[in-house]
């Protein structure tokens, strides 16, 4: 019954789903990676989430890298499902000439989120009766704050370099850029594993920060011309590609994760490397995805990613259809997982996370 669904929870998570079921109300924290184009398997998902919390009172608290911050700064708007439909088409609908330029990709994101998140939908989102939203970028230094080029790709390879040997010495190349309300700080603001500044959120620098958190290196240009926030920031995800982080130290709660994969893959230069997250930060983590079943069901037996522009260059209504085929499919994982929930059966179906 539950074919397309994985859900998987770490060792604290998982005792607490394994003896009562998933309570939504001791859920603190949804969080959302970078992913780019994979987020379109997973707004059928994030519909019902969407329902789940309607009603809730205590605080929730949102994080998110590049599209998942994109996709929580959908859920805090007065009409969340109007909000994704339209993030998931004006994504969909992206066209590019056969040689796009850094600034033309850059426009285009703008026009994404200036076509979901009006200026009174900022006010929305910041002033939520109980969505907390915050997002992670990256604050560049040395060549990584360049735009030529060569240089770029220098700062790139010397980080990815000394990854190999350490994930801490990416700090020499970026630090953490924490945008959230700073009134009322979320629980993992405390993550200290990299030098990390934290902005306040506002009506005035709210697009070109969140612009900021998908600012993908060489493809994109770099974002510095945020109000009030000096500095070049790129991408959440080079640091935090699907948020390695300590969502909350007290240990009280659950973090809901609906995510691409049944893996989490700390940084963007451990694609290959096979990096597992810290086991601790992942211990209330409660991972929803796709199965193994379900993505061999979508055209070519896969979920979309960015590649796919390249793939159907100049064929945009052929990658266009596969994708909206994509999202038709994904509201059966929406469902089943409605369903684990409501019924009680997600006791026997959620498996360890490591």
């Amino acid at each position: 019954m539950f074919d397309n669904i994985s859900i998987l929870a770490g060792h604290k998570a998982i005792e607490i789903i394994r003896d009562e079921g998933l309570d939504i109300s001791r859920v603190k924290v949804i969080a959302g990676a970078s992913g780019s184009a994979k987020f379109l398997v997973l707004t059928g998902i994030d519909r019902v989430l969407i329902s789940l919390f309607k009603d809730r009172a205590d605080p929730l608290y949102l994080i998110g890298t590049s599209i998942g911050a994109f996709r929580m700064a959908a859920f805090c708007q007065k009409d969340p499902l109007k909000a994704i439909g339209i993030l998931e088409r004006k994504y969909i609908e992206q066209h590019y000439e056969l040689q796009p330029a850094k600034k033309d990709i850059l426009l285009e994101a703008e026009k994404i989120i200036d076509a979901y998140i009006g200026d009174s939908d900022i006010d929305d989102i910041l002033n939520h009766p109980f969505l907390r939203f915050s997002f992670l970028s990256c604050k560049c230094k040395g060549f990584l704050k360049n735009e030529i080029t060569p240089l770029l790709w220098l700062g790139l390879g010397l980080a990815a370099g000394m990854n190999i040997f350490s994930r801490n010495s990416l700090g020499y190349f970026l630090e953490r850029a924490l945008f959230c309300n700073t009134d009322a700080l979320p629980p993992f603001a405390t993550m200290n594993q990299f030098p990390i500044n934290i902005y306040g959120l506002t009506q005035l620098n709210f697009k070109q920060a969140l612009l900021s958190s998908g600012s993908v290196p060489v493809v994109m240009q770099g974002v510095s011309d945020i109000n009030g926030v000096p500095g070049v920031f790129r991408d959440g995800g080079i640091i935090d590609y699907h948020l390695d982080i300590p969502f909350l130290p007290n240990n009280d709660g659950l973090v809901l994760y609906p995510h691409f994969y049944k893996k989490i893959t700390p940084g963007w230069f451990d694609k290959k490397l096979n990096r597992k997250p810290d086991h601790d930060n992942m211990k209330n983590v409660v991972l929803i995805a796709p199965s193994e079943s379900f993505v061999q069901t979508l055209p070519f037996e896969k979920i979309p990613d960015r590649k796919d522009f390249m793939t159907f260059k100049g064929k945009d209504r052929e990658r266009m259809d596969y994708w909206e085929i994509v999202v038709k499919k994904n509201r059966k994982l929406g469902d089943e997982f409605f369903e684990a929930v409501q019924s009680g059966r997600i006791r026997e179906i959620v498996k360890p996370l490591y």
